[in-house]
């Protein structure tokens, strides 16, 4: 879904890593959340396009967005616990 001017859409995650953020993007999209990924990573080599400095920033509908940090929340929650989990084993 591409942006609409009428609409306003905020970030929910901004990286140095442009396929950090194509992920995040992928894990929104498939829960249904329309974003889109500005910066190095959406594709325009445009200056004005490069987010805060050269970060790629994944925006969504700002209604959306309250649903779209929660999901990102829960990801680090699951990341943080597999990587203790993994330290423990290597143990």
């Amino acid at each position: 879904m591409a942006k609409n001017d009428d609409e306003e859409w905020v970030e929910v995650a901004s990286t140095g890593q442009d396929e950090e953020a194509t992920l995040i993007a992928g894990l929104l999209k498939s829960r249904e959340i329309p974003c889109e990924v500005e910066g190095p990573a959406g594709g325009s080599p445009w200056p004005e396009n490069l987010g805060a400095f050269g970060m790629s920033r994944v925006m969504v509908p700002s209604e959306r967005a309250e649903e779209a940090r929660t999901i990102l929340a829960r990801r680090e929650r699951d990341f943080a616990r597999t990587e203790g989990e993994s330290e423990k084993l290597e143990e």
